[in-house]
This record gives structure tokens, C-alpha cells and sequence, in this order.
């Protein structure tokens, strides 16, 4: 008798199940390698989770002291604004809220006459401007106005004279920096650097302003 044909839906049938059971056998003999593997995808999960949620909670609390530093802030309580600001700062540093405490703290420092203290603040804050842009020229004027009040005249020059350069806002204070950053290097005994700011004032002088800042060019030079 000839053997029985095997129908196209029973070699089908026939090739699931093999393929089935050697995937089957295949799991079972290497059970230990793959639960090493879900514990793992579990404990990444787990630990991305927890990292999202702790991000989370951080700008939630973060958020809640700023707005509380910055009503003390308002009201004229430096003490307790710079003590908040100082805290934020420091338990929040990644935070949109822990870069601005940094500015405003450098405010608290300027304003109570601790410069050399304001100008670390003002410097943490702008090594983070670029990600939080929204007090940048602020911070660079209260850094300069430090520098100033430090009697660190070219320092202060140099800081005007950038801010001038690379203004983001206060672009109608282009000239008043400009100035500050000629007076501080006339200050500073640095002729040639204060010519130099002059030229660029000059520049944009007109009428009688013009004429006064030659003359002053020319004092400067002897």
C-alpha cells in the first residue's frame, strides 16, 4: 500500500509544534541565563522609575522654597532669603530654580556688601546661563559692580566691556557699559584699553556727546 500523503496543513501543523518544543527545551535548559536577564530589565526599569520620580519630587520642593526665598527676597529679608537661596543652591544645583537661587543669592551678597562671596555666586550661576539664559546680563553687570566695589578696576573693565559686547536683553544699556568698562580701565591705569572702549563710544556719539568724548580721548592721552 502507499504510504498515506501528508497534507500541506499537517506539515504545518507538524513544523509549529517541533519549532515549539525546541524552543521550549531551549528556555528550560538555559532557565537561569534568562531570569538573570528579566531580573536585570527589572532592576533597569526600577531604577529608571525611581531616578524619574525623584527628579520629580526635587523640582516640586525646589520650586516651593524659591517661591518662598524669593517673597523674603522681596520683602527687603536678606538674611533669610540668602540663607534659602544658599540652601536651594546647593540641594538643588541641577534644577532650573537652583540656578537662579545662585543669581539671586549673588544679589543678597551684593547688596550686603560681601563681594568677593558675590562674585562666586554671580560665576556659578553664569557657568549655567546657557541652559538658564533669563538673568545672564543681570548676573554679568552684578558681577562687574562686585569686581568695582573689590577695587579690582580691570577686572571690572573686562567684565563691562563683555557684557557690552555680547548683551542678550538689556540692549539699550550698550552705552552706559561701555562707560563703566572705559572708567574702570582709566581706573585701572590701562590707557590703551580705555582709548580703545572710547573709540567704540565714539562711534556712536552724536552732536556735543561726540565732541566731549574726543576731548576726554585726548586728556587720556596727554
Amino acid at each position: 500500500m502507499a504510504a498515506a500523503r501528508i497534507s500541506k496543513r499537517k506539515l504545518k501543523e507538524d513544523t509549529f509544534i517541533a519549532t515549539t518544543l525546541k524552543a521550549w527545551e531551549y528556555v528550560r535548559d538555559n532557565e537561569k541565563r534568562f531570569f538573570i536577564g528579566l531580573v536585570a530589565v527589572v532592576c533597569i526599569a526600577a531604577v529608571a522609575g525611581w531616578a524619574a520620580y525623584a527628579r520629580k519630587q526635587s523640582g516640586i520642593k525646589a520650586s516651593s522654597y524659591f517661591a518662598d526665598a524669593l517673597a523674603s527676597f522681596r520683602t527687603g529679608d536678606l538674611k533669610t532669603s540668602q540663607d534659602m537661596f544658599t540652601l536651594i543652591a546647593r540641594e538643588h544645583g541641577g534644577t532650573e530654580e537652583g540656578a537662579y537661587s545662585s543669581y539671586f543669592l549673588g544679589k543678597c551678597l551684593l547688596e550686603t556688601g560681601k563681594y568677593p562671596e558675590a562674585i562666586e555666586a554671580f560665576d556659578r550661576y553664569l557657568s549655567k546661563s546657557a541652559r538658564h539664559p533669563f538673568f545672564r546680563d543681570a548676573a554679568m553687570e552684578g558681577k562687574a559692580v562686585s569686581l568695582e566695589n573689590e577695587h579690582r578696576y580691570k577686572d571690572a573693565g573686562d567684565a563691562y566691556l563683555e557684557l557690552a559686547r555680547n548683551l542678550k536683553t538689556n540692549h539699550f544699556m550698550e552705552t552706559s557699559y561701555l562707560r563703566s568698562a572705559a572708567e574702570n580701565f582709566r581706573n585701572a591705569n590701562e590707557t590703551e584699553k580705555a582709548i580703545e572702549v572710547l573709540g567704540i563710544l565714539l562711534e556712536k556719539a552724536k552732536g556735543t556727546e561726540r565732541r566731549d568724548i574726543e576731548i576726554e580721548m585726548e586728556m587720556i592721552r596727554g
